[in-house]
């Protein structure tokens, strides 16, 4: 069974014991919470909520057709993410965030990869590419693997950091996205693509180092999109 680790650190849970049955109307709940969410943050970084936009929740609920419910729940994550700023009279603001914050991101994944911070013995879990295939993007992928790969050496603060911005960087790089930011994100893709395998089989082999060094190659690549291949558009 494959376990879709979803970004945001949003817990899918709705039972505390391993032995009793999920609630179905709380596994519910959570997948239109998580479907308005992933909404929300499509909105943002596409923007058709602009950087400043103040927004009333009721506005976004009736505009997605769900109660505000779901809308306040997903609007947690994506505040922890610093896009938008829930505010008391004011409503939701659009973060003033920029494509330079979200290179950021990838930078400081660089970093932890090249040089993790172990601060206890690493997992010895065997990596299943089966997640791969939940990714939308080669960002996505490199999230996925790389906070395998964190965990591994020990790293569990850095690879729960990691998780907590693959909503982000695997939307961000989707084609309609990138556009929208000014970024061709087809261009590089193959090599990118090989990279992303080239890690993953590495991972399933417990190759530790060759992993790294393709998960290096794959951030300095997406470091280098947004400058090096601008969208005519």
């Amino acid at each position: 069974m494959v376990v879709v680790r979803d970004p945001g650190a949003m817990d899918r849970s709705s039972s505390s014991g391993n032995d009793r049955v999920p609630d179905p109307n709380g596994i519910r709940r959570s997948l239109l919470r998580d479907a308005v969410f992933l909404k929300l943050l499509e909105n943002v970084l596409r923007g058709v909520y602009r950087r400043g936009q103040r927004l009333r929740l009721d506005d976004i609920a009736r505009d997605m057709q769900v109660s505000r419910t779901p809308v306040r729940e997903a609007l947690v994550p994506l505040e922890s993410l610093r896009l938008v700023s829930v505010q008391r009279y004011v409503g939701v603001v659009v973060a003033p965030w920029s494509v330079g914050q979200m290179v950021e991101r990838l930078r400081v994944a660089r970093a932890m990869i090249a040089d993790p911070a172990p601060g206890c013995q690493g997992v010895d879990e065997p990596f299943d590419a089966h997640v791969l295939r939940s990714c939308l993007t080669e960002a996505g992928a490199l999230v996925e693997v790389g906070a395998w790969y964190l965990r591994r050496r020990g790293a569990i603060v850095s690879a729960d950091w990691l998780v907590a911005q693959r909503a982000v960087l695997d939307t961000f790089f989707t084609d309609d996205v990138a556009v929208a930011n000014g970024i061709d994100a087809v261009v590089g893709r193959r090599a990118r693509v090989q990279q992303v395998e080239r890690a993953a089989a590495a991972a399933e082999r417990g190759q530790l180092d060759v992993c790294a060094s393709e998960l290096l190659a794959l951030a300095e690549d997406l470091i280098a999109l947004p400058d090096r291949f601008r969208s005519a558009a």
